[in-house]
C-alpha cells in the first residue's frame, strides 16, 4: 500500500493487491513493440487510456473498450498492477490500473475526447513527469504504479 496527496491535495491510497471493490474507473498502461502507448488528451496532455466504466460493464470490458476508443489498440491479455482510490471534496471513486501487450493498433474515425495514439520508447519512470504529460501522470503514486507496470511485463516475458 502506498499513500500520498495527489497535485490537487486530494489522499491517494494505491493497493498492489486487487481490492474487494468494483472500481469506477480503469486505466491502461498498454506496451507496445516499439513502445509504451499513450493517448493524447485535447486538453490535458499525453496520458495512459483510461475511463469510466458504462452500466453493466465488467473492468475488464471497460479498460478492452477505453483503450480501443482512445487509441484504436486491442489486446487479449491484460494484467492487474493496482487498484486505487481517491479522496475528495468533489468525488471519491476508486480505480483499476491494467498493463497489457498491445496485439494491433487500428486508425480511428474518431478517439472521442483525445486525439489518439502516441508511442514513446524507453523507461516509463524516466519520462512521465515531463511537463507534456497529463497532470494526472505526473505524482509519485503514479511513478510507483508504472514500476510494477514494467516489472509485471518484463516478468511475463
Amino acid at each position: 500500500m502506498f499513500t500520498y496527496k495527489d497535485t490537487l491535495g486530494n489522499k491517494v491510497t494505491i493497493y498492489f493487491e486487487a481490492q474487494e471493490i468494483n472500481p469506477d474507473d480503469v486505466l491502461i498502461i498498454p506496451k507496445t513493440i516499439d513502445g509504451w502507448l499513450f493517448t493524447e488528451h485535447k486538453i490535458r496532455g499525453l496520458e495512459f487510456p483510461g475511463g469510466k466504466g458504462e452500466l453493466g460493464e465488467t473492468n475488464l470490458e471497460a479498460a478492452k473498450r477505453e483503450l480501443m476508443e482512445e487509441t484504436g489498440a486491442t489486446s487479449e491479455v491484460f494484467h492487474f498492477v493496482a487498484d486505487y482510490l481517491v479522496e475528495s471534496e468533489e468525488r471519491t471513486f476508486t480505480k483499476r490500473v491494467y498493463t497489457a501487450k498491445v496485439a494491433s493498433i487500428e486508425t480511428q474515425a474518431d478517439y472521442l475526447e483525445t486525439k489518439g495514439p502516441v508511442i514513446l520508447r524507453g523507461e516509463l519512470s524516466q519520462f512521465i513527469l515531463q511537463p507534456a504529460f497529463s497532470f494526472f501522470m505526473r505524482d509519485a503514486g503514479m511513478v510507483q504504479i508504472v514500476k510494477r507496470a514494467e516489472r509485471i511485463l518484463r516478468d511475463k516475458n
